[in-house]
């Protein structure tokens, strides 16, 4: 696919992971870059600007978007300032998105150890939506684990937790999939909460699917450990807060389909919402588990 083909694509993914959001926005920049043929240094600059600016539209809400263009951006205006030739920055930029997805790739692999260990002595998880992150920790977790029972809360409006809770019944793993109101009830039989992120900002928030908090807040006032799996590049780079990436909304009728709101009735689609890190345990990241606190450490400007 070519780049307006791809970007067509990255604004129609409405059910996948942040995760899988930043790989696919990854791969439309590489073909973006491959049908520049700019000699100018600083018109590449400004079209990489409006290009990676299109991306991050799409989807605001995603962070991998946000530290691609501000990570590619700060790449490319160090090489101006070096007086690389535009044909080169190409290169190099291409080159750095390849090893960005492979990063992504390798970090879901170290999350998974890391995770498995911190949860090895839980019987009961209890999880929101699909998190591509959340999957992979599960999976390696119910490897050493295979007693492992899952509690899987649907995540309306999309019901992403339908697709979560396939997957791992199709692992072998016990599932119960169960209504978002229902987090309270299974409070007592959960030994840890785990969810994923959309974006985790370093003023003490992580922005995720609506439903998040409660289950957070659920867990907290009932003494469940509550662990986030993510990537460190959802952490969001100094630019953004948490509060700004959450200007995504849902339709009307994402929540009322079969039904026609009476005059006076305002339906609200809201999609995500920020969770205060001080219900979090610890973040589980390819880097190790580590307390809110020290999250700030795992982030680096320019490394994938």
């Amino acid at each position: 696919m070519d780049w307006a083909e791809r970007l067509r694509a990255l604004e129609g993914m409405t059910r996948e992971s942040a995760t899988e959001i930043g790989v696919a926005a990854a791969e439309a920049l590489e073909a973006w870059l491959r049908e520049r043929q700019d000699q100018d240094a600083r018109a590449f600059l400004e079209a990489l600007d409006e290009a990676t600016r299109q991306i991050t539209d799409r989807k605001p809400t995603t962070a991998p978007l946000h530290n691609l263009r501000y990570r590619m951006l700060q790449f490319a205006a160090e090489m101006q300032r070096e007086r690389v030739p535009a044909g080169q920055m190409r290169e190099e930029l291409a080159d750095w998105l390849r090893g960005y997805r492979a990063h992504v790739a390798e970090s879901h692999a170290r999350i998974a150890h890391h995770g498995a260990e911190a949860l090895a002595d839980c019987e009961v998880v209890l999880t929101l939506s699909y998190s591509s992150t959340v999957y992979a920790v599960l999976e390696e977790l119910f490897q050493h684990n295979p007693d492992l029972s899952v509690v899987v809360f649907e995540a309306r409006p999309f019901l992403e937790g339908r697709r979560m809770a396939q997957a791992l019944a199709e692992l072998g793993v016990s599932v119960t999939l169960t209504v978002d109101a229902a987090m309270a009830y299974y409070m007592d039989v959960a030994a840890a909460v785990l969810t994923g992120a959309e974006a985790v900002s370093l003023e003490g928030t992580f922005v995720n699917k609506v439903g998040t908090r409660p289950l957070m807040t659920c867990a907290h006032v009932h003494g469940v450990r509550s662990y986030v799996a993510t990537e460190t590049v959802k952490i969001l780079p100094p630019t953004l807060r948490g509060e700004s990436v959450l200007s995504a909304v849902g339709s009307p009728e994402d929540i009322a389909a079969d039904w026609v709101p009476p005059p006076g009735v305002e339906v609200s689609p809201v999609l995500y919402e920020p969770t205060p890190d001080r219900l979090v345990t610890a973040y589980i990241t390819e880097e190790g588990v580590v307390s809110p606190v020290r999250l700030a450490t795992l982030s680096r400007p320019l490394g994938v």
